[in-house]
């Protein structure tokens, strides 16, 4: 009888192990998922490709840690015909199965690929033309939201008079629209509206114009290297100046330069989330970490539950940035306004 005994239980421990590596073997067959992400690793703004590549990298350990799939990075220097390169490269040779862009700029170039190709491609931008294509999506709050939730923010805090500075290029141009048509709604009266070049290391010129309609605040809409330039500028000639962006202090290179000034944030309001991330950076959470780590983990959602539709896996995905929502291929969130610290 104990000899019987003894045959089953062995019996089972083969049967066991034997299914166990079935399992295993079964997962590690399993296709793996490919993400081409095309973001700038090198030049003028590579510290917020650095930024990205760590939220990007952190889904991994924080969120989704059995998921098969594997990030195919890009390196664009922020140039368009160097994404047009990568692009072409991600989709024709290493096979991807979604795309990831970063700007307004890459994503435009990314949609007709993506469209042909029937990949999906989810890009980092407030301009939605290019979600018009099929296949087509984008992450970010809402262009007139965005503009709306700063100017709430200033007529609480008794700023009347805006001079706005804006980059002639594809975002700002739609925040100077968003400004432009919402700033009486808030009681505010724009002194001062041009725009300038991007690429220039002089903008006296414009900004002493700018402090002659003495307005209350500067809004500055450009990103790094110019945001950095024309504030220190400003406050050569006006050390006093207020000065606000949308975003841009945030992604500065020169965050110190910004302390005590606020503009809008999209970090993340999840204290366990930010507290693992210091752990594994030892640094606080910054703006395109967070946007990154919340875009892939909602790419990843997306090709797992092919069953799903769009809608359904953006309603039940678990953002660090809240509750998410979709409305023409535009997945949304509500940004915020914070001061430097």
């Amino acid at each position: 009888m104990k000899k019987l005994l003894l045959s089953l239980c062995i019996l089972l421990v083969l049967t066991a192990c034997k299914d166990e590596n079935k399992t295993t073997a079964q997962a590690q067959a399993k296709p793996t998922i490919k993400i081409g992400i095309i973001l700038p690793l090198t030049g003028t703004n590579s510290y917020m490709g650095a930024q990205m590549q760590e939220g990007y990298e952190f889904v991994k350990e924080y969120e989704h840690p059995s998921i098969n799939y594997q990030l195919i990075y890009f390196d664009d220097q922020q140039s368009s015909s160097k994404a047009a390169v990568g692009i072409k490269k991600l989709i024709d040779v290493d096979k991807v199965d979604a795309l990831l862009t970063a700007t307004s700029q890459t994503s435009s170039i990314a949609a007709h690929a993506a469209e042909k190709a029937k990949i999906i491609h989810l890009g980092i931008s407030s301009d939605t033309r290019f979600t018009e294509r099929d296949y087509n999506y984008t992450m970010a709050p809402d262009a007139q939201d965005e503009s709306a939730v700063l100017l709430q923010y200033m007529q609480d805090h008794g700023y009347q008079k805006i001079a706005l500075l804006t980059a002639n290029e594809m975002y700002a141009n739609l925040v100077e629209e968003n400004i432009s048509k919402l700033a009486e709604k808030y009681g505010m009266q724009i002194t001062f509206n041009e725009k300038f070049n991007l690429g220039a290391t002089d903008y006296r010129i414009l900004l002493h114009k700018a402090v002659q309609t003495n307005p209350d605040i500067f809004l500055i809409e450009t990103f790094p290297p110019e945001i950095d330039i024309l504030t220190k500028q400003l406050l050569e000639i006006n050390p006093e100046a207020k000065i606000t962006s949308q975003y841009a202090f945030f992604i500065s290179s020169n965050p110190d330069l910004y302390k005590g000034r606020f503009c809008l944030n999209v970090g993340s309001k999840n204290e366990v989330f930010k507290k693992a991330f210091y752990e594994k950076y030892g640094k606080g959470l910054e703006q395109m970490s967070a946007t990154a780590y919340a875009q892939l983990s909602l790419i990843l959602d997306i090709l797992q539950h092919k069953d799903k539709t769009f809608d359904e896996v953006v309603k039940e995905n678990n953002s660090i940035f809240g509750q998410l929502t979709l409305n023409n291929r535009c997945v949304r969130y509500q940004p915020i306004v914070e001061v430097l610290e």
